[in-house]
């Protein structure tokens, strides 16, 4: 059942890359990603009930369950005839996946790590993919795949390439010289990121790539040395290759120039009164619902994290949030200090990008980059406890 477990999770983080992918023409009730997830789950029932969750990450339920709650009552409250969003059981169902996979790191040390390699390699699936001309299509000069959002497939190849670039360097995995065979798909996904036109994927690449050259530790000052060298002509490299995109340079100049940001400057502006309005607990869900198609008449999301849980549940719901993602940043950065383990932190970092200007709260892949942030005071407990080990035998 453990073995189980474990390949349903490396099959539920692979094909997180194909998350709308309906090959069984469901109308999307069963994607790819879906059955994998109901087959993750599935298996992992039989330990769920002897799941005894570390301290560690106890405060971190707790919030994110007390934010669900907050999210529910404001939901009961604003709902009516026109919009009956009640229960959100994407969030829902998100929170318990959260939930499932950091227990299931404290079971099993170091399976999440190598569910994101396994997501990485899922990624250059769907690169091999775009290069072959599988499944794509241009929209207004933007590849996309099976039809998924364009900024998504970029946000995918952002954390994919950071994963495997990591997975080579500081191979906490422990893999052979075979490794360095994963860096050569990274051309072809710098390519379909750049493809997608993706302002905030190019972005969030650029400050996670500079972030990681700067916290990167080594006991080696050649190799640091060596590293910042190959880092800077890269970022060269790369920057030249952004701008010969026409699409990807344009929009990106016209965000610097013309402040464009693809109607979120409008959608922000019209947000502001409405939270200024209800700004203690916020009118749910539904009551935003029924804004946006009073004002857009379409649900227009706000491509904002911040302003959507401010509308949702105000400023209570948006202290809770951010605990939440403070508890989860300190453990975090308290794996670094200690192990200089730099996959985790800089995950974090794409996550605060997609949480200023896209989505989250309901998007599989950033629950379960969270979840694999928290379980870093896992790791950092089981080193402890291998210390202590050690202290012992002698």
């Amino acid at each position: 059942m453990i073995k189980l477990q474990r390949i349903s999770l490396y099959l539920f983080f692979f094909s997180l890359n194909f998350e709308v992918w309906d090959p069984f023409h469901t109308n999307g009730f069963f994607s790819i990603a879906k059955l994998t997830g109901i087959i993750y789950f599935f298996a992992s029932i039989p330990s769920i009930l002897n799941y005894k969750t570390v301290d560690e990450n106890k405060p971190l339920l707790k919030s994110i369950w007390l934010f669900f709650g907050l999210l529910l009552f404001m939901n009961a409250i604003h709902t009516d005839s026109i919009s009956d969003n009640f229960f959100d059981f994407t969030i829902f169902q998100n929170i318990i996946l959260f939930w499932i996979l950091i227990n299931h790191e404290q079971s099993e040390h170091m399976v999440l790590e190598k569910g994101m390699l396994y997501f990485a390699l899922g990624s250059i699936t769907l690169a091999l993919l775009y290069y072959n001309d599988i499944g794509i299509e241009y929209i207004q000069g933007r590849v996309s795949i099976f039809g998924d959002n364009q900024n998504i497939i970029g946000q995918r190849m952002c954390i994919s390439i950071i994963i495997l670039i990591l997975a080579v360097m500081q191979n906490k995995l422990q893999l052979k010289k075979a490794r360095y065979l994963l860096l050569l798909p990274i051309p072809i996904m710098m390519g379909l990121m750049v493809e997608t036109g993706s302002r905030l994927a190019i972005l969030s690449f650029a400050l996670v790539f500079i972030a990681g050259l700067a916290l990167f530790k080594t006991k080696k000052k050649w190799w640091r040395i060596i590293v910042f060298l190959i880092g800077v002509i890269s970022v060269f490299l790369i920057w030249q290759f952004t701008m010969q995109n026409d699409v990807l340079r344009t929009r990106l100049l016209q965000s610097i120039y013309e402040g464009n940001l693809s109607n979120r400057e409008v959608i922000w502006k019209n947000i502001i009164p409405l939270i200024k309005s209800n700004p203690i607990f916020g009118i749910g869900q539904a009551g935003y619902a029924k804004f946006s198609q009073a004002t857009y008449s379409v649900y227009a999301s706000p491509h904002n994290v911040i302003l959507e849980v401010l509308c949702f549940t105000g400023v209570t719901g948006l202290i809770i949030y951010f605990y939440f993602l403070f508890r989860i940043f300190k453990s975090s950065r308290q794996i670094y200090r200690k192990e200089g383990l730099l996959l985790p932190i800089l995950l974090l970092i794409i996550t605060f990008c997609m949480i200023v200007a896209s989505h989250i709260l309901e998007v599989k892949m950033g629950w379960a980059m969270l979840a694999y942030a928290a379980s870093s005071s896992i790791l950092d407990l089981n080193a402890d406890q291998q210390m202590d080990q050690i202290a012992d035998s002698k």
